[in-house]
């Protein structure tokens, strides 16, 4: 589906077995605001070079930490990009998950206009699109996790974007909400579709599937 595998880079000699990944539970505030940076960085360096061209030794020298220290945060380039990803992703859906819901009586504009802004941002960054298309047939299992928090995140998005869904449909309307936009990135990302057709397809899919949806 797209082009160039991602390979793990291994962990460097220099980091013995008893130093490596600390656990996010375990990192104290400055560790986890040290993390929050290479995040940033990386999130940079995926849109200026790719996915592929990214680089733990130049992720290190940009975050300004040891290459050692690195890994004590992800234990390969394959796991730092997954938390990038899932990182970016979170900033798409923070004004939704931070409150202000839609309202009840209509969840539709609301969907729409979430719909139309993940696509927008997809669209404005390619290289983010192709990595997210990758990284969810990954079977490592720290990507695995990574994937997991995104799909937590959108469950409770999408509870959030659906107020007013009958409850027992709202896993079905995601879902095809879900597979809708995932094939219009797609086909963004390979130029089968325009932006607009993107925006159009996606819409016409929503409004079908909240037709008749929304709770009595």
């Amino acid at each position: 589906m797209i082009g160039g595998d991602i390979v793990n880079t291994p962990v460097p000699d220099l980091v013995s077995p008893a130093a490596r990944v600390i656990p996010l539970a375990d990192m104290t505030s400055g560790q986890l605001a040290r993390r929050a940076k290479i995040i940033e960085e990386v999130i940079d360096l995926i849109g200026a070079v790719g996915a592929d061209a990214v680089q733990m030794r130049d992720v290190a020298q940009r975050s300004g930490v040891a290459l050692a220290t690195l890994y004590r945060y992800f234990s390969s380039k394959e796991n730092l990009l997954a938390a990038a990803l899932a990182d970016w992703q979170k900033r798409l859906t923070r004004r939704i998950l931070s409150g202000g819901g839609p309202s009840e009586s209509d969840p539709l504009p609301g969907v729409l206009d979430y719909l139309s802004r993940a696509q927008r941002a997809f669209n404005r960054n390619p290289a983010m699109t192709a990595l997210m298309l990758q990284m969810m047939t990954s079977t490592d299992p720290e990507v695995r996790s990574s994937i997991d928090q995104m799909e937590r995140t959108n469950v409770e998005l999408f509870n959030r974007l659906l107020a007013g869904v009958a409850p027992e449909l709202v896993p079905q309307v995601s879902f095809g909400l879900n597979a809708a936009l995932s094939a219009a990135l797609a086909g963004l990302r390979a130029g089968r579709l325009t932006l607009e057709d993107s925006l159009n397809h996606v819409e016409w899919v929503a409004r079908v599937l909240l037709a008749g949806a929304y709770a009595d």
